[in-house]
């Protein structure tokens, strides 16, 4: 009984750790940034398979490199159409669309995610945060 009591007592003082999970885009097509331990990865479905749910991760081994891809997102937003951001593993590409605005293609050597300037915005957010 005082086991449980005391357990009661310290249940509110007990943290959980930061959520090292956000999710971007949810839907058929996913994209969510993950954090662990010192690494980060973005996982997103393959658009370029549509037989199978085919997923890619782009990996950054620290946070510096996470910030790149930040650094990236802003520039590209305040670039103009075929803008494009390449790194070592992969690219990202500003293209506009007449009726659908600002779109950015995130290319790996073997996959492509299509996302638009709302949830670039949240994956810069979500930089920022961790």
């Amino acid at each position: 009984m005082k086991k449980l009591f005391l357990s009661l007592l310290l249940l509110p003082f007990v943290r959980t750790g930061p959520n090292n999970s956000v999710e971007i885009r949810s839907g058929k097509w996913p994209i969510s940034l993950e954090r662990n331990g010192g690494s980060y990865s973005l996982i997103f479905r393959n658009q370029q398979e549509m037989q199978a749910e085919a997923y890619d991760t782009v990996e950054f081994s620290n946070k510096g490199q996470l910030v790149y891809l930040d650094s990236a997102l802003m520039a590209l937003k305040k670039g103009h159409d075929g803008d494009e951001a390449a790194f070592s593993t992969y690219s990202v590409k500003r293209a506009d669309k007449k009726f659908d605005g600002m779109w950015y293609m995130l290319q790996t050597r073997y996959a492509t995610t299509n996302f638009r300037q709302r949830e670039a915005d949240l994956i810069s957010q979500a930089i920022r945060s961790f």
